[in-house]
């Protein structure tokens, strides 16, 4: 006789993975119910994520990849707002080298959303820890960015293709448009901006505990138009920042 833990893993590949290997210690009827709850869920899940990708592949074709990512990429968690975090990667598989392939950088931007969505606050950016860094320390400040903040860049042109999205009429867009970069943050409620070369580079530096010199180098070399000065009023702006440090100490 199976034990507890045998018939548990048996059940959970039958219902989310379709294995029929085992299938018969179960009753068939209760079987398919089960699936067809849990697929339901998961689409549910992954529609709610993913509303532009949705929109443009079509429900057919949505459920349909539905269905591939909860068999390649089975829930294993409890927490249902952390499924669908590799439905970029099937994507890239399935239409890589197509004319479609903008879709995985959608889905990654529409990821970045939902992660954007549950991230910690964070605290706020306190201008007056500028004050107490020596000038001669300037240079050597690394800024610490708010956790919601997350930011992509991609060849195509994502953030025109997810704004176009988010009206009822949805006017074409041409993949003409080439690269954008993205910076999604959480304000009142989840917002996705598009960023200069210059500045995403600079934000995107900063975001990997560059120092400030380092950034502004970064965005400096991405755009020859970049300015620091610029750069920084736009991500204070945006309530990107959380706070400052120097390498060997923090600042209150």
């Amino acid at each position: 006789m199976p034990s507890l833990r045998e018939l548990q893993q048996t059940a959970y590949r039958a219902i989310a993975r379709d294995d029929d290997s085992h299938a018969a210690a179960f009753d068939a009827a209760r079987l398919a119910v089960y699936r067809n709850n849990a697929r339901e869920t998961f689409h549910k899940t992954l529609a709610v994520t993913y509303p532009v990708v949705r929109r443009l592949v079509g429900e057919m074709c949505f459920r349909g990849l539905a269905r591939s990512y909860s068999t390649e990429f089975p829930s294993r968690s409890g927490d249902l707002a952390r499924y669908g975090a590799e439905l970029p990667t099937l994507l890239d598989i399935q239409y890589r080298d197509t004319p479609f392939a903008y879709l995985a950088d959608v889905a990654r931007l529409e990821w970045a959303c939902a992660e954007a969505e549950t991230a910690a606050d964070g605290l706020p950016f306190d201008l007056l820890a500028l004050e107490r860094v020596p000038r001669d320390d300037s240079d050597r400040l690394r800024f610490l960015l708010r956790p919601p903040v997350r930011l992509l860049s991609s060849r195509f042109p994502i953030f025109a293709i997810w704004e176009a999205h988010q009206q009822n009429e949805v006017e074409p867009v041409s993949l003409g448009l080439g690269a954008e970069h993205v910076l999604v943050t959480r304000r009142r409620g989840v917002e996705v901006f598009k960023l200069d070369a210059g500045t995403f580079a600079f934000a995107r530096s900063l975001a990997d505990g560059e120092r400030l010199a380092d950034a502004a180098a970064a965005g400096e070399a991405a755009a020859a138009d970049f300015a620091l000065d610029d750069a920084l009023k736009i991500l204070v702006r945006l309530d990107v920042l959380s706070g400052v440090r120097l390498p060997a100490d923090e600042l209150e």
